[in-house]
């Protein structure tokens, strides 16, 4: 669920009082939203590493993913345990640490408020982010852990009255042994300098876009090109790894619910057509980078790589019951480009993955 970045700012022409008021308020809205959220307290995610949400999602994917020699039992005819518990699959973190808030937190659009810049952006789009792993990965043997999240940057872009606010976020996950406080959990596993790992397993950016609500007349010219093909940015050539999916209406609804996740662009079709204006259902920004990530870690398996480090940028909308192709080179220097092709071969989603040996 993305969309591109707007135009750059546009000033009014011929300068004067009217442009410098402009741009005014144009850098007084980002100076707020980046006072506002960058200091915004988000409350520690806990969560137990318990094995079966891993294995719903396991179930929900199997049929999916390539068959490889080295690919694990078929989940259907394994049960999980935490005697001989498995490691935390790649990007199976997203399906932890659902986010703590209550009926009331929710707005209109089933999205939550922890991070949301307020009136008027209501929109809610995830842009991309990057993913690393420092550590070995945590056993699902049922150990507390804990999600630290922060809001690290705000941005505004594109002409005023057309602004979308880019919240980057951070969230670091580590175990938490029972009985630790906030502020010891705090001073092991979150620093101030991003580059450092501290005692987190995982650490991920993720850029959200918020954007103002469309009106009648902007759905209306997205409804009237609903059957056309729209605009295809050329993807990549010379993939040596391709495997395409189909996401369905059912692993939407799985993936949702293993995340508690409530945006109804991803359940609602009435409200996807008629209030974003977008023509189906949207996979999810989580589930598409699952389904990246999950494809490589089928790929290198065989060749006993892990993924150590990706950045990755979505570039168009995916909906529901198109097929999407997983795509990847190996290029100089060891690391591959990967990217997602929608049903016409355009570029959906491009990125840089960096892969070191198994732990």
């Amino acid at each position: 669920m993305t969309t591109c970045l707007a135009r750059p700012l546009l000033f009014v022409r011929g300068g004067g009082a009217t442009a410098r008021y402009t741009a005014r308020a144009y850098s007084s809205l980002s100076e707020r939203l980046q006072q506002e959220l960058t200091t915004r307290k988000i409350p520690l995610f806990y969560d137990y590493l318990h094995p079966q949400p891993s294995h719903l999602l396991n179930l929900s994917l199997c049929d999916l993913l390539p068959k490889t020699v080295s690919t694990p039992v078929d989940p259907r005819m394994t049960l999980p345990s935490i005697t001989n518990p498995a490691p935390l699959p790649l990007a199976h973190h997203l399906i932890y640490f659902p986010p703590q808030v209550t009926l009331s937190q929710l707005l209109p659009d089933g999205t939550d408020v922890l991070h949301t810049p307020g009136d008027p952006f209501h929109r809610r789009l995830w842009a991309g982010g990057n993913l690393r792993f420092p550590a070995a990965s945590p056993l699902l043997d049922g150990q507390r852990a804990v999600c630290i999240e922060s809001i690290r940057n705000v941005s505004v872009k594109g002409r005023e009255g057309d602004e979308k606010v880019i919240v980057r976020i951070e969230r670091r996950i580590g175990t938490v042994p029972e009985g630790e406080d906030e502020a010891q959990t705090r001073s092991r596993i979150w620093t101030e300098d991003e580059a450092l790992a501290g005692e987190a397993s995982v650490i991920e950016n993720r850029d959200l876009i918020f954007m103002r609500t469309k009106s009648a007349a902007e759905i209306k010219a997205d409804q009237a090109l609903f059957g056309e093909p729209g605009r295809i940015v050329k993807a990549p050539s010379g993939a040596t790894l391709r495997h395409s999916i189909t996401p369905n209406k059912s692993l939407l609804f799985r993936f949702s619910a293993l995340t508690f996740n409530a945006h109804s662009i991803h359940l609602d079709k009435n409200y996807t057509q008629n209030e974003e204006g977008y023509r189906n259902l949207l996979v999810h920004g989580p589930l598409t980078l699952t389904l990246l990530l999950s494809v490589l870690e089928r790929h290198f398996q065989d060749s006993s790589l892990r993924v150590e480090h990706i950045e990755y940028k979505n570039l168009a909308p995916l909906f529901v019951d198109e097929s999407l192709t997983v795509c990847g080179k190996l290029r100089k220097g060891g690391e591959w480009d990967v990217w997602i092709e929608g049903p016409r071969g355009g570029l959906a989603v491009r990125g840089t993955v960096r892969t070191c040996g198994v732990w």
